[in-house]
C-alpha cells in the first residue's frame, strides 16, 4: 500500500510540475509580448486583449514605475488610478522577469511580469495574473482515486494474505494429521503423495527419514534376539556345566577342570558381546575424539605381533609389508580397533594353512591399510551391508568359532569415517577378501 501511495504521489506532482511549467511558458510569453509592444509604443498603446481571457480567469495589469495602475483589463471592478504593490510588480519595476504559482484545494493562481523598458529606463511594468479552477478538481479527483484504489488495493491484499494463511493452515494440519496417523507402534509408514506441491519435498524427506527409521528398527530388533541368543546360550552352557558338578557325587578332579574350562569359554564369549556393546555406545555418546599424531606403521606392527598366536592356531601365515613412515592424526583406541578388527577378521574367516598379507604405505596426501586373505571371501551383493550394525551374512557360523555379532564391521567404519578416512572391500588377488584404509597422512611427527 505505500508503494501505491508513493507511485500515486509521484504522479500527481509530476502531473503538477508539468502544469506550472505550462502556465509558466504562457504566462511569462504574454507578458513579454506585452512588454514589448509598450516599450515600442509607449504606455499609451492600447493593447488588444483576447476575448478569450475572460474565459480563463486571466487579467493583465499595467503598472508605472510608482506603482500606479494605468490599465486594467477587467472591465468590472477595474482597479485603474489605484496603486498596487504585488511581488509581481516590484520584481518588473527592479528590471527581472518574474513567475510564480501556487494551489489550494480550489484554485491554482499564477503570476507573471516582465518590465516596460524605454530608452534603458523601466517605466512601467506588465503583469498577468491567472486563477485556474479546473486543474485543482482533476487534482482533488486524482487524489480521491489514489486514495479508493490503495484502500481496495489493502483489502484485497489483506484477503489474499489471509486466504493465503489459511490454504497453508488448513494443508499442515492435513499433512500433520497424516503424519501423525502413519506413526503405528514402532515403526513410520510412508506418507502417500496425491499432489506436487511446496509440501513436496518435505513429505519426501519424511518418507525418507521413515525408511531409514523403519530399517534401524528392524536392524535393532534383529540385535535385540541375536544378542539376547547370543547371551542365553552361554549361559544355558553355565547353569548346565554347574548343575553337572553340583549333582554328580564324587566327581573326579581332571572332569571339574573341564567343565570349568568350557564355562571360561561361555564367559569369553559372552564378555565379547558385551564388549562390542560397549564400544558401539561410546562411539554413538561421544562426538569426537581427542587426536594426536600417531605412527601408523607401528600400531600395524604391534597388532600383527599380538595376533600372530591366534593365526598360529589356523596355520594362518601373516605377511606383512610395512612402510615405516606412515603418520597420521587419530586416536590410538580407535585405530587399534580398526586395525585389529581387520587383521582379526581375515585371521577369523581365512582358510586352515592360508595366508593374510598386510600392506602399509605412505605418500604426500594419505596412508593405505590393507588386508587381503586367502578366505572365503564375501559376494559383491553383501559388501555394503556387512557396514551396517547388527548384521552377519551367515548366521549359521554362530558356534563354529567364527561367527560374531555383526558389529565389528560397523565399529571399524565409524571409527575410520571419524578420522576422515574411507574404507572399500573388493576381491583378493589371493582369492580371499581385501580390505582397504585409506587415511588423511601426516609427513611426521616434526611436522606437527
Amino acid at each position: 500500500m505505500l508503494l501505491i501511495f508513493c507511485i500515486n504521489g509521484l504522479i500527481i506532482s509530476d502531473l503538477e510540475d508539468t502544469v506550472f511549467s505550462t502556465k509558466e511558458a504562457e504566462l511569462s510569453a504574454a507578458a513579454s509580448e506585452y512588454s514589448t509592444s509598450l516599450s515600442v509604443y509607449g504606455l499609451d498603446y492600447t493593447l488588444d486583449i483576447s476575448q478569450s481571457y475572460s474565459k480563463t480567469n486571466r487579467r493583465v495589469i499595467i503598472t508605472d514605475s510608482e506603482f500606479h495602475i494605468i490599465f486594467d483589463s477587467f472591465n468590472r471592478e477595474s482597479l485603474v488610478g489605484k496603486t498596487m504593490f504585488h511581488p509581481a510588480i516590484t520584481h518588473a519595476l527592479e528590471g527581472k522577469n518574474h513567475f510564480s504559482s501556487s494551489r489550494n484545494s480550489s484554485e491554482i493562481s499564477s503570476f507573471a511580469s516582465a518590465p516596460i523598458v524605454t530608452n534603458n529606463r523601466i517605466v512601467g511594468a506588465v503583469s498577468v495574473f491567472e486563477t485556474d479552477t479546473a486543474f485543482p478538481e482533476i487534482f482533488s479527483s486524482l487524489e480521491t482515486i489514489s486514495l479508493v484504489l490503495s484502500a481496495i488495493t489493502l483489502l484485497l491484499m489483506l484477503s489474499a494474505t489471509i486466504l493465503t494463511i489459511l490454504f497453508i493452515t488448513r494443508k499442515i494440519v492435513f499433512y500433520a494429521k497424516t503424519i501423525k496417523n502413519s506413526q503405528k507402534n514402532d515403526s513410520m509408514n510412508a506418507v502417500s503423495l496425491k499432489y506436487t506441491d511446496e509440501f513436496h519435498p518435505i513429505l519426501d524427506e519424511f518418507n525418507c527419514i521413515s525408511e531409514r527409521f523403519n530399517y534401524t528398527q528392524e536392524m535393532r530388533q534383529a540385535f535385540v534376539s541375536d544378542a539376547s541368543h547370543e547371551l542365553r546360550t552361554p549361559l544355558a552352557a553355565i547353569r548346565l556345566l554347574c548343575e553337572s558338578i553340583t549333582q554328580t557325587d564324587d566327581i573326579d578332579p581332571d572332569t571339574v577342570r573341564e567343565f570349568m574350562e568350557d564355562m571360561i569359554l561361555e564367559v569369553d564369549r559372552m564378555s565379547h558381546t558385551a564388549e562390542k556393546l560397549l564400544v558401539l555406545s561410546r562411539l554413538d555418546n561421544t562426538t569426537k575424539s581427542i587426536s594426536a599424531p600417531l605412527s601408523l606403521s607401528e600400531i600395524v606392527e604391534n597388532m600383527i605381533t599380538a595376533l600372530k598366536p591366534i593365526a598360529a592356531k589356523k596355520d594362518v601365515t601373516l605377511i606383512p609389508y610395512i612402510d615405516e613412515n606412515c603418520f597420521i592424526l587419530g586416536d590410538t583406541e580407535g585405530v587399534n580397533q580398526i586395525i585389529g578388527n581387520l587383521i582379526d577378521n581375515a585371521i577369523k574367516y581365512n582358510t586352515y594353512g592360508g595366508t593374510v598379507k598386510i600392506y602399509l604405505y605412505a605418500d604426500n596426501v594419505q596412508c593405505t591399510f590393507i588386508t587381503d586373505d586367502t578366505g572365503i571371501g564375501i559376494a559383491p551383493e553383501f559388501r555394503e551391508r556387512v557396514f551396517e550394525r547388527f548384521y552377519r551374512i551367515d548366521k549359521s557360523r554362530e558356534h563354529d568359532g567364527r561367527g560374531g555379532s555383526g558389529l565389528g564391521l560397523s565399529i571399524v567404519k565409524r571409527n575410520v569415517e571419524s578420522l576422515g578416512g574411507t574404507i572399500t572391500i573388493s576381491d583378493s588377488i589371493s582369492g580371499g577378501t581385501r580390505f582397504t584404509v585409506v587415511f588423511p597422512s601426516l609427513h611426521s611427527y616434526e611436522e606437527v
